[in-house]
This record gives C-alpha cells, sequence and structure tokens, in this order.
C-alpha cells in the first residue's frame, strides 16, 4: 500500500484528489468529535467519512 500511495503522490492530479478527500475527512472527524454535534449528524457524517475512505482507495487501485 505505501508504495502505491507514493506512486500517486507522483501525479499532480491524483495529489490534489487525494488532498481533498484528506482536508474533507479533517474537517468532518472535528466536527464529529464536537460534544454539541446531535447524534443523527454524527451518523451522517461516519457515513460521509466511510465514502470519502472507499473515493481515496479506488483512487490508490486505479493507480496501482
Amino acid at each position: 500500500m505505501k508504495r502505491t500511495v507514493w506512486r500517486a503522490l507522483d501525479d499532480a492530479a491524483i495529489q490534489s484528489e487525494l488532498l481533498s478527500i484528506a482536508i474533507l475527512h479533517v474537517k468532518l472527524a472535528l466536527e464529529h468529535s464536537n460534544k454539541n454535534t446531535l447524534p443523527c449528524r454524527k451518523e451522517v457524517i461516519r457515513a460521509e467519512i466511510l465514502r470519502l475512505r472507499m473515493e481515496r482507495d479506488r483512487i490508490l487501485e486505479r493507480k496501482a
């Protein structure tokens, strides 16, 4: 997996996609950790993070 990530980072377009996914993931994780975030919103956030992970894996598999 590490080798695939390094190869993917050589491609500027893929690097940009992965960076966008990572930024959104961090924002969602921060919102999820907020004590004022409602449980129903946390459920939506978890689903979105799962979707982002799947998208990341799809991008890396495409590059492999």
